[in-house]
C-alpha cells in the first residue's frame, strides 16, 4: 500500500456545484484543516469560480508552510477535460468550461493535478478508507449529481478524457421520463440525485394525480424531513425512489461485478436509513452474487482526501496502476 512522508502536506480542493471545499492534509490522510463555502449560483464567468476557489485555497495554507506542500490536488464535479486540466460543460453549473489546473498553477507556483470527484473518492477510500486492500470496487456518489470512481484489479480506472462511470446518465425510468441536467430523459441523476428528486416528486404527485402537501416545494432534505414526520404523501413517493435507486445500484453491479460498493454523498449520508431499509433490499444481481455494500467511514471527506492523494502521487485524469507501485 503507498505511503506518504507525514512531514510533507498537499492542497486538496474539491470543487463542487453546491460547495467548494478546500484542506490541508497530511500525508497520514488527516486533515489539518479545511474550509468549506458555497459555490457561486450565478457566476458571470469562469475566472470568477476560479477567483473565488483560490481566494478559498489561501485561507488554510500560511505562507511559512508552502515550502513542505507537495501540490494541489484537485477534486471536481465532472464532466472534465482532463488534458486540458478544466471542467467541460458541467450539468450543474452554468458555465460551457471552467480551466482549472492553468490558473491555480500559475496564481500558487505549485504542481497541480485534476480529478473527476468521484475518481478521487475512490483514491482516497482505496488509501484511507473502506477499499483499502480491496481490488474490484465502486466508489458510489448521490449527492447533487450522481457518478461513480471504479477499481478493477487494483487499477483506477479514468476512461480517455477523465469520465469513465458517468453512471449518473444510465437510464433508469421511462414512465415519467425526467430530464436531466445533461440535456438526456430517464437519467439516474435526473429523479435520484439531490438537485432534482424535488422534479421527480413533482411529476409523480401529477402522474399518480396525487395534491401536494407543500405550498412551496421543499429541497430533497425537506422532503425526506416530510416523511421521516410521517407525511403519508411523501412515505408513498419515497416507494417510487427506492426503485430507481435500486436500479442504478444494481445496474453498477451487472456492469462492473465488484466485490464491494461504497455508498457517499449528501444524499446517501443524510438518508442512510431509507438507503439501507428500503433501496438496499431491492438491489439484484444477475450472476446472484451480491458485492458487500457499506457506507464510507470517511465521513464525506473520501473526495478531499483523494485529491490529497492524487497531489501526492502525481497521478491525474489517466489509468493508474496502484498494484505496480
Amino acid at each position: 500500500m503507498q505511503t506518504y512522508d507525514h512531514g510533507i502536506t498537499a492542497i486538496a480542493v474539491d470543487f463542487g456545484a453546491t460547495n467548494m471545499r478546500a484542506g490541508l492534509v497530511r500525508g497520514d490522510g488527516v486533515i489539518i484543516r479545511h474550509r468549506s463555502i458555497p459555490t457561486p449560483e450565478s457566476p458571470k464567468h469562469a475566472g470568477e469560480l476560479v477567483s473565488v476557489l483560490g481566494d478559498l485555497i489561501a485561507t488554510i495554507i500560511e505562507p511559512s508552510e508552502m515550502e513542505k506542500v507537495a501540490g494541489i490536488g484537485i477534486s471536481t464535479a465532472g464532466p472534465v477535460d482532463s488534458r486540458k486540466g478544466e471542467v467541460v460543460n458541467p450539468p450543474n453549473i452554468p458555465l460551457p468550461v471552467i480551466p482549472l489546473v492553468g490558473p491555480l498553477k500559475e496564481r500558487f507556483t505549485l504542481p497541480v493535478r485534476f480529478l473527476n470527484d468521484c475518481h478521487a473518492g475512490a483514491l482516497g477510500e482505496v488509501r484511507f478508507g473502506a477499499g483499502k486492500g480491496v481490488s474490484n470496487f465502486i466508489y458510489l456518489t448521490i449527492s447533487t449529481g450522481i457518478g461513480a470512481g471504479v477499481f478493477d484489479q487494483g487499477r483506477l480506472l479514468f476512461g480517455e478524457e477523465g469520465n469513465f462511470a458517468e453512471v449518473g446518465h444510465l437510464t433508469v425510468e421511462t414512465t415519467w421520463n425526467l430530464p436531466c441536467g445533461c440535456g438526456g430523459c430517464g437519467h439516474w441523476e435526473g429523479c435520484g440525485s439531490g438537485r432534482f428528486i424535488p422534479a421527480f416528486f413533482q411529476a409523480w404527485c401529477k402522474s399518480s394525480e396525487t395534491r401536494s402537501p407543500f405550498t412551496t416545494l421543499p429541497d430533497a432534505a425537506g422532503l425526506f424531513a416530510a416523511a421521516r414526520k410521517g407525511n403519508a404523501v411523501v412515505m408513498k413517493f419515497l416507494d417510487a425512489l427506492k426503485v430507481v435507486q435500486a436500479r442504478g445500484i444494481s445496474a453498477l453491479i451487472a456492469a462492473y461485478d465488484p466485490s464491494l460498493i461504497i455508498l457517499d454523498g449528501s444524499v446517501v449520508r443524510n438518508n442512510q436509513d431509507f438507503f439501507e431499509s428500503a433501496v438496499l433490499p431491492l438491489v439484484k444481481s444477475v450472476s446472484g452474487m451480491m458485492p458487500r455494500i457499506v457506507v464510507s467511514p470517511l465521513q464525506g471527506n473520501a473526495p478531499l482526501i483523494g485529491a490529497a492523494c492524487c497531489a501526492f502521487e502525481g497521478c491525474h485524469g489517466r489509468i493508474v496502476n496502484h498494484g505496480d507501485r
